[in-house]
């Protein structure tokens, strides 16, 4: 192998490790930069009576936990990740028993559905609410207990 040709090898594999390196820190949910994607926000709301405990994360964020009482939101905002791969799911519970977990943004199935998701806690389950304009089909999850 000639000098050159170990040269422009070295040179490849060079660029190749920083075009990976640059690729992982854009995809990562944690990493929240406005070229990634549109930025979301998300509401969840309690319509019941009693006070619900909404656990919600990503593979990459969690962003904790939060008692609900009557009338009250939880809201978070983030940023599409760049393969539109992006994943919340939340883990619902009244005292001990467990309501459910559920998808509460998608990227596949919310990128164009919503960009401030809100989502309704009602005696019979969560319901997922656009405010585009014609609204789409509400997303409905029925509660396991």
């Amino acid at each position: 192998m000639t000098n050159s040709s170990k040269k422009k090898l070295k040179s490849i594999f060079w660029f190749t490790i920083t075009i990976m390196v640059i690729l992982s820190l854009i995809c990562s949910e944690g990493y929240k930069i406005p070229i990634t994607g549109p930025l979301m926000k998300v509401e969840i709301k309690n319509n019941n009576t009693y006070t619900l405990d909404v656990h919600c994360k990503s593979a990459d964020d969690d962003i904790g936990s939060r008692a609900l009482k009557n009338g009250e939101s939880y809201r978070w905002q983030f940023y599409v990740n760049f393969f539109n791969s992006t994943l919340y799911f939340c883990e619902f519970h009244q005292g001990k028993v467990t309501k459910g977990v559920f998808d509460i943004y998608d990227a596949l199935r919310d990128f164009k559905r919503c960009t401030r998701c809100t989502w309704m806690a009602e005696t019979d389950g969560v319901y997922g609410f656009s405010e585009k304009k014609p609204p789409p089909a509400a997303v409905f999850y029925k509660w396991l207990n």
